[in-house]
């Protein structure tokens, strides 16, 4: 059961890590050229925020930052899809009854 759970939690961090980086990243790629207000631009302010989350991570920001991101999360993705196919099946493991 405890397998299970962290297979589970493991997926649900990678989902989480992987859609700031591409929320970040994209918010970063559409408005980095917007028109600033000034001083207490909220755009600004956003875009610091955002640049911020992906220096947290390690990620370089804009377009190289998608792809940093898939560079950590496609691997991730090929490991956790891996080990969800059990490679040591045997008929005691499928709970599989011979009777003749």
């Amino acid at each position: 059961m405890s397998k299970i759970r962290n297979r589970a939690i493991s997926w649900i961090v990678l989902m989480v890590f992987s859609l700031v980086i591409f929320c970040s990243s994209a918010f970063i790629i559409v408005y980095a050229d917007h028109d600033c207000t000034g001083s207490d631009c909220l755009v600004c302010a956003q875009l610091a925020q955002c640049s911020k989350n992906i220096h947290t991570t390690g990620i370089s920001s804009g377009k190289p930052g998608i792809f940093h991101a898939l560079a950590i999360v496609v691997p991730a993705i090929i490991f956790l899809a891996g080990s969800a196919v059990s490679k040591n099946t045997t008929l005691i493991t499928l709970k599989v009854e011979l009777l003749n």
